[in-house]
C-alpha cells in the first residue's frame, strides 16, 4: 500500500516538447560557456591553504555523494588526517555561513541534513556551511590542525575552488541520459575529461550494467580511474536511543522516504525481509511538517523505517517519538577488492602532492 504516490527522483523530467528541447539547449551552452570561462582563465578558481577533495556528479541527485563522501573521510580519519567537510547545507531554514567544530551539536536546519548526517557519523570532523565555499575554506583553514584535508561535498559543478582531487558519482543511466529539463544531467559526460576518478554506484543486480559504463568510460577517458561500487546496508539504528541491531527492527513497518531515489532505499529494505505494511515517498529533501501525515496514526504503531538522511528530519517534527522511528546505515563496497587499493593510492597522492 503506497499512501501518498509522489514522483521518485529529485527532477522529473518534463517531456520531449519543444520547449523543453529549447531549454534543455540552452542550459547546455550556459554550461559549457561557464566551464570554458573556467578552462580559460585558471585565476578564476582559488587555491586552499589545505588539499581538496571534491565529491561530486553530473546526474541531479540520487547517485551516492553522501557515501561516497563518508567513505573518503573515514579513509582520511584512519590515515590520522583531520577532516573538514565544505557543504552549501542545501535546503536549509538558515542561510548564514556556519563552522561546526568536531563533536559541536548543530541542528540540521541551521546546517542542512547532509551536513547533519555526516557529522553524525563522523563527530571528531569539521564543517563549512555556505554556498561560497571559497569563503569556507579560506575562514576554516587557520583553524584546522597540520595535515586537514578539505572535503567538498557536492563540489563537482563548485569550480571557484581548485581541488587536488575530482571524484565523480555516477549513475548506471549516465549514457542515456539528457542535459536538465529533458533529463537529469547537470553537465553532459563529457564533463569527465576534467575528473580523476569515477565511482560508479549501484546494487549487485546491476553489476553487469556498471561493468559495461567503465568499459565505455576508461576507453573513452583513458586517465580517467573507474571503480564499480555498490551500496548496502549495514547496522539499524534507533533514532532516539541509538540502540543498534543486525536485523530489520520490524517485519511490516510503516516507511517514510524522501530521498532522490527512494525506489533504491526501498529495493535495499525489501532484500533484508522487510515488507512495508505502508509506503510514504517524498521528494529529495523534503521538509516534513505534520500535515503530512494525516489519517495514518494507527499506522504509526507497527513502527517506522526510514533513511539516515530522513531521521535527521523527522527526529525534530514531533509527530512521531524518536523510539519509533528505526533506520539503517548504508555502507560501501568495492565490486573489486583491488580497486580499493588503488582509490586509496589515489588520495594518498593527491594529498602529497598538495603538500
Amino acid at each position: 500500500m503506497i499512501i501518498d504516490k509522489k514522483e521518485y527522483g529529485a527532477v522529473a523530467p518534463f517531456g520531449r516538447s519543444f520547449p523543453v528541447r529549447a531549454a534543455s539547449s540552452a542550459y547546455g551552452a550556459a554550461v559549457g560557456l561557464r566551464n570554458a570561462l573556467y578552462d580559460y582563465f585558471p585565476f578564476l578558481s582559488h587555491a586552499a591553504n589545505r588539499p581538496v577533495i571534491s565529491i561530486g556528479g553530473i546526474r541531479a541527485g540520487g547517485t551516492g555523494k553522501t557515501p561516497s563522501a563518508l567513505m573518503v573521510g573515514e579513509y582520511l580519519l584512519s590515515k590520522g588526517h583531520a577532516v573538514a567537510f565544505l557543504s552549501r547545507g542545501y535546503r536549509r531554514i538558515d542561510r548564514r555561513f556556519r563552522i561546526v567544530k568536531p563533536h559541536e551539536t548543530a541542528v540540521w536546519e541551521e546546517i542542512g541534513d547532509e551536513p547533519r548526517l555526516l557529522h553524525d557519523r563522523l563527530p571528531q570532523t569539521w564543517l563549512g556551511i555556505g554556498a561560497n565555499r571559497c569563503r569556507a575554506a579560506s575562514q576554516l583553514a587557520p583553524l584546522l590542525p597540520e595535515g586537514a584535508v578539505f572535503v567538498l561535498d557536492d563540489g563537482f559543478q563548485h569550480r571557484s575552488l581548485r581541488r587536488d582531487l575530482d571524484i565523480v558519482c555516477l549513475h548506471d543511466s549516465l549514457l542515456n541520459d539528457r542535459l536538465i529539463p529533458l533529463g537529469f544531467l547537470r553537465e553532459t559526460a563529457d564533463a569527465l575529461s576534467r575528473a580523476h576518478a569515477a565511482l560508479l554506484i549501484g546494487s549487485d543486480e546491476n553489476t553487469e550494467m556498471l561493468k559495461k559504463l567503465r568499459t565505455v568510460l576508461t576507453g573513452r577517458f583513458p586517465g580517467l580511474y573507474c571503480a564499480v561500487l555498490f551500496q548496502e546496508m549495514g547496522l539499524w539504528v534507533n533514532a532516539g536511543t541509538r540502540d543498534t541491531a543486525s536485523q530489520p527492527p520490524f517485519r511490516n513497518p510503516f516507511l517514510i522516504c524522501g530521498i532522490a531515489r527512494p525506489e533504491r532505499f526501498i529495493a535495499m529494505a525489501r532484500r533484508t525481509g522487510v515488507t512495508p505494511g505502508a509506503e510514504l515517498v517524498f521528494p529529495d529533501h523534503h521538509r516534513y511538517v505534520t500535515n503530512d501525515f494525516p489519517e495514518t496514526r494507527e499506522l504509526y504503531s507497527k513502527g517506522i523505517i526510514t533513511t539516515e538522511k530522513d531521521a535527521i528530519r523527522l527526529r525534530t517534527l514531533g509527530v512521531f517519538r524518536s523510539e519509533t522511528i528505526w533506520y539503517p546505515t548504508v555502507d560501501m563496497r568495492f565490486a573489486e577488492k583491488t580497486d580499493e587499493g588503488r582509490f586509496h593510492s589515489l588520495i594518498d597522492k593527491s594529498i602529497c602532492h598538495s603538500e
